[in-house]
């Protein structure tokens, strides 16, 4: 699995070509973040590089008596430490320092990730104290982070994502917070896991299907595809009901991303059976049917290397909401559930990263389909 690098700083164009190592950047018009995103990704670095945010300052009347500070709250902001959290490390660049870059340095190193610094010193203390290694030339930066290769483990690190996330599985969110969490990625593909964590549907209090989630985040960093899933207890089941702050994201995603197609990862429990279960949604009113239906075989043969699939009726209560992505939005969704035995990383490692790789695979091969007939505008 590769480790990810997320890119902070404002922009700007060099102006000595040395300053950057000529022998690797030719076009000195270049952008340092597309220079460091082209050269971690060849030594097969992930790069996160937000650009797509549109950073504007915000206004707030501060001559009010009283100002509500949970509804200061940026999405932009929550995308941002989103992203963060499944990095390895941040490449910072200080040549023009902003408020924002230092935020997420702050955070950055807080949660444990690798920072590196790029800037003209003296450095401020703060730098120094929530950084690794600083440096004032970008390819000696990038040489660095290449050196470390930050790497962790697929299983360990989902081990660890669940361990989070577990802490929230029956919790409530904060006012002004989400219960849910958005992973933004390149694939035109979303995955979504509702039951990440505990739910309420028709008054009755229903557990969690554990590792769906942290299953989903790791195929974000696997893939680079999209990902949505439950971050607090869901007060209501967004398979069940669709007026649901999840389904309203989750709209607005695929509206905004352009998404060609959901994969929505379920869990089954120990008593049910068989072990992998998939269904498909909204292939039947496609203006390219053959080209889903492709799709759904292409999933199926991949789980089935794992066992038998079994195509039977068993996904009632998430159905109002593939119905609506398959009809109202018109796209395919894939629904895989998963039994116990194969979210069970800690002793069964073997099986969930089985079934976690069928599905990149999957992902990374329709994603790719996609973007191929969507440049060509079919």
């Amino acid at each position: 699995m590769l480790s990810s690098i997320y890119l902070t700083g404002n922009t700007y164009n060099p102006t000595n070509p040395q300053h950057y190592g000529q022998p690797y950047m030719p076009d000195m018009s270049m952008d340092w973040r597309n220079f460091a995103l082209t050269r971690l990704q060849y030594h097969g670095l992930r790069v996160v590089n937000p650009l797509e945010l549109p950073w504007t300052e915000t206004e707030v009347d501060f001559a009010e008596e009283a100002i509500d500070l949970a509804n200061l709250g940026d999405e932009r902001v929550r995308r941002a430490l989103g992203m963060i959290d499944q990095c390895d490390g941040l490449l910072a660049n200080l040549e023009r320092p902003s408020f924002g870059t230092a935020m997420e340095i702050f955070y950055a190193h807080r949660t444990g990730k690798m920072v590196t610094v790029v800037g003209q010193g003296p450095y401020n203390p703060w730098v120094l104290s929530h950084s690794q290694a600083r440096f004032n030339d970008i390819d000696l930066a990038l040489q660095y982070i290449i050196g470390q290769q930050p790497y962790s483990d697929p299983v360990d690190w989902a081990i660890q994502y669940e361990s989070i996330l577990a802490d929230r599985y029956e919790q409530m969110p904060p006012a002004g917070e989400p219960d849910f969490k958005i992973i933004g990625g390149d694939l035109p593909v979303l995955v979504i896991a509702p039951h990440a964590t505990a739910f309420w549907r028709e008054g009755e209090f229903h557990e969690t299907e554990s590792f769906t989630g942290s299953m989903a985040a790791l195929l974000n960093r696997v893939t680079g595809c999209n990902v949505m899933h439950s971050n607090f207890c869901m007060a209501a089941d967004p398979g069940w009901y669709l007026d649901t702050p999840f389904r309203q994201a989750m709209a607005e995603q695929i509206k905004s991303l352009n998404i060609g197609m959901v994969v929505m990862l379920m869990g089954a429990t120990w008593q049910e059976a068989p072990g992998v279960q998939l269904s498909a949604y909204g292939l039947s009113n496609q203006l390219h049917s053959d080209r889903y239906n492709l799709y759904f075989s292409q999933l199926r043969n991949g789980l089935s290397q794992l066992e038998p699939i079994s195509s039977k009726a068993f996904d009632q209560h998430i159905r109002p909401l593939a119905d609506f992505v398959g009809d109202t939005l018109g796209l395919p969704v894939m629904v895989t559930r998963l039994h116990k035995r194969y979210r069970m990383p800690r002793l069964q490692a073997q099986q969930f990263s089985k079934a976690t790789q069928a599905i990149a695979q999957f992902i990374g091969d329709v994603g790719t389909h996609l973007e191929f007939h969507r440049k060509r505008g079919q």
